[in-house]
């Protein structure tokens, strides 16, 4: 691809270039990943880009995705990418579902990071569990909108005739809880005797968890990522599945047909959690460029946009943000390529590639957002700063698990060295 920034243009023209920031005219701080990619889909969560940065504020305030918002991003299928067709949803392979989220990113990285978590939970739950249960769980009022709380604190279950008890469980970071009707809680699965035999995933009903609303954070604060309480509460074991089995892509086989439900699940929900804070990245790039007419250089007579120091960081800044959307474009198409096949599921060694690379993404995206921030200065230090939301945004989201660079670089890399996997990570 020819970079346009290299491409002489009068100075007037070239700054105009430089700061047109919605939709399509927007700053090219990206190479175009999107080729192949419904269009209508991906426009969809653009239309709302102005909207989500006009509602920053208000989001991280609340605390959550405003309910009227929510309901609108709903309605235009958003939290539907992972939902089939035939349940009403888009269906969107995760290509598609890149290009929309990261839209969703650009605007507010909350948005984008609960859409990932939503669209997981429902990838889940059509990919996972029998027909009858998707049909009575579509059928929910609103339709099917789940969260996913995979971070347990404890959790005591006993086996139960027909299901399991969740007698006493706690849960961190259920990041939008406020807005499903479904949780998917992480449980440890019991024999008869009390034996934990296997780890699980349970459907559990919105009204049987308690929300603590104990969400406070510095960046993602409008994620509303609350801790959960659940007890007492039976769940059918047709509404629990095998966590082990799902990693090992053994339960893919009474999915959906569809090749979006065959894909490598613990790559595919990994890779959804990025997109939103790519998008969020490439906005970051925007919001400096579009202040940098006639801000100075502390301490000398000097005009930033002019300065040689600025040209070399937004060369290494866009280059790793690029750098990153490549990385993870690749990923993205050898999961929909894999899937597509309807052949043997992904290695374990193409697997925990992924991750890696997903994990050298996540390692580019910070160090330019560090730079970013560097170069604008004090003002990102502001409370109603949007470079400094997105940095402390950005920040939050890379300590989530599955994106924390060194473990999955390292899972790579013990591969690679013929080394035994450590648990079922992939």
């Amino acid at each position: 691809m020819i970079d346009r920034h290299a491409v002489e243009l009068p100075q007037e023209q070239e700054v105009k270039v430089y700061h047109r920031t919605n939709g399509r005219d927007r700053a090219d701080t990206s190479y175009d990943s999107s080729a192949g990619v419904d269009e209508t889909v991906v426009a969809r969560a653009r239309n709302f880009v102005p909207e989500l940065r006009c509602r920053s504020n208000e989001i991280r305030t609340i605390g959550r995705i405003p309910h009227d918002l929510f309901d609108r991003l709903f309605a235009n299928g958003l939290f539907g990418l992972s939902t089939p067709r035939n349940y009403g949803g888009l269906q969107a392979n995760v290509k598609a579902s890149k290009a929309a989220i990261t839209e969703l990113g650009r605007g507010d990285l909350s948005v984008g990071w609960v859409a990932a978590v939503m669209n997981n939970a429902a990838w889940i739950h059509y990919a996972l569990f029998p027909k009858d249960v998707k049909d009575r769980l579509s059928a929910t009022p609103g339709g099917f909108r789940g969260c996913v709380a995979a971070s347990v604190i404890k959790a005591t279950v006993r086996k139960a005739p027909g299901g399991y008890v969740i007698e006493e469980g706690r849960w961190a970071f259920n990041s939008g809880v406020h807005h499903a009707n479904w949780d998917v809680l992480a449980i440890p699965l019991a024999d008869d005797v009390g034996n934990i035999i296997d780890h699980g995933l349970a459907l559990v009903p919105i009204e049987d968890v308690k929300i603590l609303d104990d969400w406070d954070a510095m960046g993602l604060s409008g994620t509303g990522s609350s801790g959960v309480i659940v007890k007492d509460v039976f769940v059918a074991e047709e509404l629990v599945t095998s966590a082990s089995a799902l990693l090992a892509g053994e339960t893919q086989k009474a999915s959906e047909t569809a090749p979006l439900y065959r894909a490598a699940a613990d790559p595919l929900l990994t890779i959804s959690q990025f997109f939103p804070a790519l998008g969020a990245a490439q906005t970051a790039v925007d919001i400096f460029l579009d202040r940098l007419p006639g801000r100075m250089i502390y301490g000398l007579n000097e005009k930033r946009i002019e300065s040689a120091v600025t040209h070399l960081q937004i060369g290494e800044i866009t280059a790793k943000i690029d750098a990153a959307d490549v990385l993870v474009q690749r990923a993205a198409e050898a999961l929909d390529r894999n899937a597509e096949s309807m052949g043997e599921y992904m290695s374990t060694l193409d697997r925990a590639r992924i991750r890696r690379d997903i994990a050298f993404a996540v390692r580019l995206i910070m160090e330019a957002a560090d730079t970013l921030a560097s170069a604008y200065g004090g003002s990102a230090a502001g409370t109603a700063d949007p470079m400094g939301h997105i940095w402390c945004d950005l920040r939050v989201a890379a300590l989530h698990g599955l994106l924390v660079p060194s473990t999955s670089l390292e899972l790579y890399g013990r591969l690679r060295c013929g080394q035994p996997q450590k648990g079922a990570m992939v």
